[in-house]
């Protein structure tokens, strides 16, 4: 939110907007100061006249950096043992929030409108409190780690587990595999 105070007289106080704030200064007491304090109009930023805030969510196409992954399933590395990353373009939806005055509200929405009156309305998405992730594989990932090393195979403590090592796993204990 875009809010601009600018001091004004004490003739000012009780008026809508201007609020008072009193501080002490050592060697001289409680001292009080009056500001007038509005909502600017983020686009243009001046006007200060019906200034309401408005939220909306667009599609970006970002860059993000990820660890790759080999042809074997397992996360690539490079020759020092660092993990080996890779540039992918993404799309993330950003939610924005914007004060704006009466003109700027009009160029907005009618820069708008040909897309709005297109649209299907939705419910608002719920946000979520994050929550620590936890694995929903119906494999029991430590049991096949254990036998995997215990085979000779290469297997990282956490991460991903090659296909064809947890097949591998199915037929040498004789379990059935819960993605057969």
């Amino acid at each position: 939110m875009a809010t601009k105070a600018e001091p004004v007289g004490s003739d000012q106080a009780g008026k809508p907007g201007v609020q008072e704030i009193t501080t002490t200064i050592p060697g001289v007491g409680p001292v009080k100061a009056y500001f007038q304090v509005s909502t600017v109009d983020d686009f243009d930023g001046k006007t200060t006249e019906d200034v309401e805030t408005y939220r909306f969510s667009i599609p970006r196409l970002i860059e993000k950096e990820q660890q790759a992954v080999g042809e074997d399933g397992e996360y690539a590395t490079e020759e020092d043992g660092s993990p080996k990353l890779e540039t992918v373009k993404v799309w993330k939806t950003v939610a924005y929030e914007i004060d704006l005055g009466e003109a700027s509200r009009e160029k907005f929405l009618k820069a708008i409108e040909p897309y709005a009156d297109k649209a299907r309305e939705v419910a608002a998405p719920v946000v979520a409190t994050p929550v620590k992730q936890t694995s929903t594989s119906a494999h029991d990932l430590n049991a096949i780690r254990s036998w995997a090393k215990s085979a000779g195979h290469d297997v990282k403590e956490k991460g991903r587990i090659a296909g064809n090592i947890i097949t591998a796993y199915y037929r040498a204990t004789g379990k059935t595999n819960p993605d057969a």
